[in-house]
This record gives structure tokens, sequence and C-alpha cells, in this order.
């Protein structure tokens, strides 16, 4: 169409409004795609155009009006499916989403890690050997593997903000009880060891739902480009909570004794309940549509400018649906269940190593202490600080592993290639550091290992935990509680197991082996069925 005859056309009135394509009723406009159009010219022709562009007759729906205000931005979040990437969006999303979230993950692991430091008080108070200090610390194991699934629906149901919240308020209360498990009349009865197995799986039970939660509120808050940024961001807080907790707790011991450590990071938790209730956002009224960004104007002739690339729109006409038929609708996200998700190979990929992941992780978490003090001879205080450098460079490979994975994809590598490259130095790594530290029992040696073994399996952030969102990022909460229901059976019997390993062998030698063969057992398989496309919708 030439300029003259489009300028005879054009009727001016300076209104922008949206049209949502979808043929469902009005109460589900959110789940349609958005298209802007421009009636300041719109033109008096017989043929199907909308705003300047064409629409194929053939895939046109229904059009239903909405007041939505949008402009190209927020039509091409529409489309893809994802938040406005600007820099504005991402810069008050990490503020109320990613802070908040790693300083909740801070506080859980601070109540998680201080039982590592504080069994060994304990185990001498009331005379536990190893396989009783292993059992103990599996406790809380326990209850962290039976809030994973339900965490995950949960939060895909309710929303992470909620979640957060009740297992802040809840693992927070239930530290705080944790010295009335182990109370005189308690252990008078006989009962210490069943209390206090319940006291921290009442801890776990809180803390369970915390990941599941903190993956929903990534996956629907930040855009795809950034997750794995944020995801470190979130890891980095969860980690800094084992420095946090490794710092502290040696010195609440010395001063108040191992009955106070836990009631002083369990009040911690009422004042975070609060500030993370004022400041994480809650959910928008349509999930399905973003807050648009305002419509430039143009100077001279006061109407809106930019119009929608036609790129754009023939992706909306594209994505249409075949006449007659109904959109997906993205409310629906308890349609695909467990036996779904586990009919998937990819989905079986992260389950393996998120299973392995968990094995090491909670041997280091629960025994890293115990085993500066029994395997190489240094006092309480002295082993918590040389613990404290491998979990330092964790939180800050946490970070790291989320900036490189972005700048990768950037850069034009493919999601599977990140994912699989990421995930495969995270495993491989920590295998030869373990084979290292079994055949050393120098202390700066056996610390050089643990913080090369934590630290590049921090890489794992950005790849098997940033794969959840991947394949399936309308159920990321579910995939996530599903993993972590393996990863915590896995922690369990991990932890129980070293303690009757070091009882009947008096080493830790067979346990870094057999994690070491685990690592490189689960590259293996995640490099044989991992991808980085969606498998669910």
């Amino acid at each position: 169409m030439s300029g003259g005859s489009a300028a005879a056309g054009l009727r001016l009135q300076p209104k922008l409004t949206c049209l949502v394509l979808s043929a469902r009723p009005a109460r589900h406009r959110s789940a349609g795609l958005v298209k802007c159009r421009r009636e300041s010219h719109r033109l008096k022709q017989p043929s199907p155009i909308t705003g300047l562009y064409a629409v194929p007759t053939a895939t046109k729906p229904a059009m239903h009006r909405s007041n939505v205000r949008c402009d190209a931005a927020s039509v091409t979040s529409a489309v893809s499916g994802s938040p406005s990437e600007s820099e504005e969006f991402t810069a008050l999303a990490f503020f109320r989403i990613v802070g908040p979230t790693a300083l909740a993950l801070l506080l859980c692991n601070m109540d998680r890690i201080c039982m590592s430091v504080a069994i060994l008080p304990m185990a001498k108070e009331f005379g536990w050997p190893p396989g009783v200090q292993g059992l103990v610390q599996s406790g809380f194991l326990w209850g962290y593997m039976a809030t994973q699934m339900i965490g995950g629906s949960l939060a895909d149901k309710y929303g992470g903000r909620v979640v957060m919240a009740y297992s802040i308020f809840w693992f927070s209360l239930a530290s705080v009880l944790m010295p009335a498990a182990l109370s005189g009349p308690v252990a008078a009865a006989g009962l210490t060891l069943p209390a206090v197995m319940l006291a921290r799986g009442m801890v776990g039970l809180g803390e369970g739902v915390a990941l599941p939660a903190m993956n929903n509120l990534v996956a629907n808050n930040i855009p795809p480009a950034r997750r794995s940024t944020a995801l470190g961001g979130c890891f980095t807080g969860f980690h800094t909570g084992n420095l946090v907790g490794l710092f502290l707790s040696p010195l609440l011991l010395a001063t108040l004794g191992w009955r106070g450590l836990f009631f002083v990071f369990g009040a911690l938790g009422l004042p975070l309940v609060a500030a993370w209730l004022a400041i994480v956002p809650k959910p928008p009224q349509f999930p399905g549509v973003q807050k648009a960004e305002a419509v430039p104007v143009d100077p001279i002739r006061k109407t809106p400018v930019s119009p929608v690339p036609e790129e754009v729109l023939e992706k909306t006409a594209a994505a249409q649906p075949p006449s007659g038929q109904t959109p997906p609708d993205p409310s629906l996200a308890g349609k695909v269940g467990t036996l779904k998700l586990l009919s998937s190979k990819a989905t079986w990929a992260i389950i393996a190593v998120n299973f392995v992941n968990h094995w090491g992780y909670f041997i280091y978490l629960n025994w890293m202490p115990s085993y500066f003090v029994e395997a190489l001879g240094v006092n309480l205080r002295k082993s918590s600080f040389l613990s404290f450098l491998p979990w330092t460079v964790m939180a800050l490979g946490s970070t790291s592993a989320g900036l490189l994975a972005d700048k990768l994809i950037k850069s034009g590598w493919s999601v599977t290639r990140v994912r699989k490259t990421l995930q495969t130095v995270a495993f491989l790594g920590p295998a030869l550091a373990l084979i290292i530290l079994s055949r050393s029992k120098d202390p700066r040696l056996a610390v050089a290992c643990m913080t090369c073994a934590l630290g590049i399996t921090s890489l794992g952030q950005a790849g098997f935990v940033a794969n959840m969102s991947d394949i399936a990022p309308r159920y990321a909460g579910r995939l996530f509680g599903l993993a972590n229901t393996f990863g915590s059976f896995a922690g369990i019997l991990g932890v129980s197991a070293v303690g009757f390993i070091v009882e009947k062998t008096g080493s830790y030698n067979l346990v870094f082996k057999l994690t070491a063969v685990m690592y490189i057992a689960a590259t293996v398989m995640w490099n044989l069925m991992c991808t980085g496309e969606k498998v669910f919708d």
C-alpha cells in the first residue's frame, strides 16, 4: 500500500487499545495472546486488517476487547510467554524476588547446618556413637523429603510467595522448640533419640517446601534468558547460610551452649517473615498478562509510536489454535501430573543427578566438621572455620555459574549444550578431588580438596537445577519437589551410611571413593538423557 493511499483511508483517534486473540470466554482473557491496535491509524478497508499489519483470515479467532494498555515490548512478552526483559523490570524483579528469596534460603541453611556443629557437644552429653550421630542428623531429611512433592504442588497452586512465608515460620518455630526435645524429663524417660529425630524432622518439614517455592518464583517471574543468573543469586544466599551458620555456631556454643544456638537461629525467622510479606509482590491478577511498559508518544503528533513489529504479529498468528479449538490456559498447571513427568527421560536425568548431588551435599553439610575433628585432629572451633572456606567458594560459584550460563547462551550456545557442559564439569571436578582426598590426611590438602569439590559442584545450579525450568517452566515447582524427594532420600542414605561406615572402618576413605564413583556414573546418565528444550507444555 502506498503512503498516499494509506493516508486517504486513515481516521485519527488518539487511543491505544488491546485485542486479546482468544476464542475463550471473557473470564479467560489472560490466557490469550495480546495484540496492540493503534486506532489512530484505522484502515477503512474490507480486508481483515488491524492497525498497520494484516492478520491471516484463516487463523484469526474471535476477538475480545481488553482495557489493558500495552506496547511492542509487552506483546513480545505475551507471545514468548515470558516477562518483559527491560532493564527496569529485571532490576525490580531481582530486588523483590531474588533478594528476599536468597535471604530466606540463607536462614533456611543456618537452621540446617547448625546441627553439624552442635552434634559434637550433644553427642558428648548424651553418649552418642558415630552411628547414632548419623541417625540424628538424618532426622531432618525425613521431614525434608516428606514435603518436597507437597511443596512443589502447593507452590504451583498458590504461588511461591505464600508457600515460602509458611516455610520460614514453620522451620523457625521448630528450631526454637528443639531444646525441649532434649529436656530432662524426656531424657529420664529414655526418649532422647526419637525425640530429637522428631524435632529435626519438624524443621525438615518446614524447609522441604522452600526450594520448590523458590523455583516457582523464578520460573514465573524471571525471563528465561535471566533464570540462570536468578537461580545463581538465590543459591548464593542458600550457600551463604552455611557460612553464616558455621561462623556463628561456635561462638554461640561457647557463650549460650547448644540449646541457645537453636533458640537464636529460630528466633530470626519472625522478622524475616514480616519482611518477606512486605517486599515480595503478590501474583498478578491475570498471570498470563504482564504489566505493560509506558507507551512512547510522538512529541509532535502526540500519538503513540513504535508499532508492533510485523514478525511479532506473525508469531501471534502462528500461535493461534485451529478454528474451533480453545487455546491452552496457563492456569491449568496441575494437568501434568507426577506420572506424566516421570514418563520423560529428561526428568530421569534430573532425578539421577539430583540424587547424587544430594548424596554428596548432605555428607559435606553434616559430616565436614566431624571429619576435621575426628580424622584430622583439629578442635571444634577450628573445624568450623576450616569448613568455612569450601562453603564460601560454593556460594561465589553459584552466582558465577548463573552468569556464565547466561553468557554462553547469549553467545550462541544451545541451552542443551550449556546444561550438559556445566553439569559435567560440576561432577567430574569433585570426583577427582575426592579421589585425591581419600589418599591424604594433610589438613591443608583436605581443605583444598573440599574447597574444589564444593566450589565446582556449584556449577550444577546452572546445570540440572536450571534445567527444571527449561523442560517444564509451568510445572517447575512440582518437578523440583519430585526431584528433591529422590534427593532427600539420597541424603538420608548418605548421612546415615557415613556414620556406620566410620564406626566400622574408622575412616572416611570409603565414603569419598564411593561418592566419586557415583559422580562419574551420574555424569554419563546426564549426557545421554538431558535436553534443554521444553518437554512439558
